[in-house]
């Protein structure tokens, strides 16, 4: 059981830090670089329609696996990393519903509406906090696979 729960944990860290750094450290840039606003903004756009729903997987998978090997597993035996992990997963978790509810929401509404530099200064702030949840994504795997304290 605990090689399922890991593996399905392993796949959900994955697809959110993986996705978060290739959406941040190579479209982002290249969308930038090659195209205009009016074509980048519905491209980013449309790059967080299809990405985010798998990040509410992973989401679920994280967490579910996580709790089912802090509480159904380790126990008292959890030593302080996995608490350390835990606790940047809730803040992860939180940052990244700040960007679904408001400013990934606002974004498409001011597409919508035809407001491109609305639309460009809520990507700005998307950008921001997923660079953010990319570094703590990133500490909490070094913390995991290092298991420092």
């Amino acid at each position: 059981m605990l090689y399922l729960l890991l593996t399905l944990h392993l796949l959900g860290v994955v697809v959110w830090v993986g996705g978060m750094f290739f959406a941040h450290m190579a479209l982002r840039p290249a969308a930038a670089e090659v195209l205009e606003p009016p074509q980048r903004l519905p491209l980013m756009k449309r790059t967080l329609d299809g990405f985010f729903p798998w990040v509410w997987v992973a989401i679920a998978l994280i967490l579910a696996s996580g709790y089912g090997i802090l509480l159904g597993i380790l126990g008292a035996g959890a030593g302080i990393y996995v608490h350390v992990m835990h606790t940047f997963a809730l803040i992860m978790v939180g940052v990244f519903s700040f960007i679904y509810f408001l400013p990934y929401r606002r974004m498409g509404r001011a597409l919508q509406g035809g407001d491109l530099p609305e639309a460009g200064a809520q990507l700005a702030k998307i950008r921001r906090l997923i660079g953010v949840n990319l570094l703590l994504g990133l500490v909490t795997t070094i913390v995991g696979a290092a298991k420092p304290f």
